[in-house]
């Protein structure tokens, strides 16, 4: 999943030791990420991802420097998923690296996976998400009360969701309002195009060289009535051979 300024890619080895090093108790992206606070080594990390509970991506930059991680993992019905993650070093932050990350694997859920709805929970003490989400389309959908515990207090949390219709909808207005941007498929438009074309002239073509005609063919069995307008290769009844029921 490539972007602008960063891609996400599954993680190599050595990501899961900065994982586990970014999310550890007191580290900063472990703060705004309002994460448990845990001590998490990295081989837990690489088996969570690979047990599929949690899919892990990480997050590099142009220079191939992995600097941050996303992840999603199912939540409620078919199509449901939570999103999570940060930009690990905090001199990294505010430079629209983690925005796009979030936006590129939004695409991919919506896009890739059919997601009905993802959503994400932030700690009301988190400006910067809080910048991010409320300019992007998320709906506000409940606040936790006092649900995150930092400084010696608690904190509200926030819920935001988006829904497949709302993303898609925001698709096109972007597609209306700048003439650079464009939604990336995994099999361009015009590939998907010719094989349909490829399908519908195989299908137009004569019906004895279609696969279903030659295994007809080869069981003994005589197109219906209205397939004969498709071929002058059909087998005729003279022609046919009996089948295994009339030996």
């Amino acid at each position: 999943m490539q972007g602008k300024l960063v891609r996400l890619e599954r993680p190599r080895d050595e990501d899961y030791e900065l994982m586990a090093r970014w999310f550890g108790p007191d580290a900063p992206a472990a703060v705004m990420a309002a994460t448990d606070g845990d001590v998490v080594t990295a081989e837990e990390f690489r088996r969570l991802d690979q047990s599929g509970g949690l899919r892990q991506f990480a997050v590099r930059d142009a220079e191939d420097r992995t600097v941050g991680a996303v992840h999603f993992k199912h939540q409620g019905p078919v199509g449901g998923y939570v999103l999570g993650g940060a930009i690990g070093d905090r001199e990294l932050w505010r430079r629209g690296l983690g925005a796009e990350a979030f936006d590129l694997l939004i695409d991919h859920l919506f896009h890739a996976r059919n997601a009905h709805r993802v959503q994400f929970t932030t700690a009301l003490y988190n400006k910067n998400v809080l910048r991010l989400v409320t300019g992007v389309g998320f709906t506000l959908e409940g606040i936790l009360r006092e649900y995150f515990y930092l400084d010696g207090r608690h904190h509200d949390g926030a819920v935001w969701g988006l829904l497949r219709h709302e993303y898609y909808a925001a698709v096109e207005e972007l597609k209306r309002t700048d003439a650079t941007f464009s939604l990336a498929d995994a099999i361009p438009e015009e590939d998907k195009e010719e094989a349909r074309r490829l399908l519908a002239e195989y299908v137009a073509g004569p019906f004895g060289k279609t696969s279903t005609g030659l295994l007809l063919a080869a069981a003994g069995i005589t197109p219906a009535a209205g397939d004969q307008d498709r071929t002058q290769d059909r087998p005729h009844d003279g022609d046919r051979q009996p089948g295994a029921g009339e030996r």
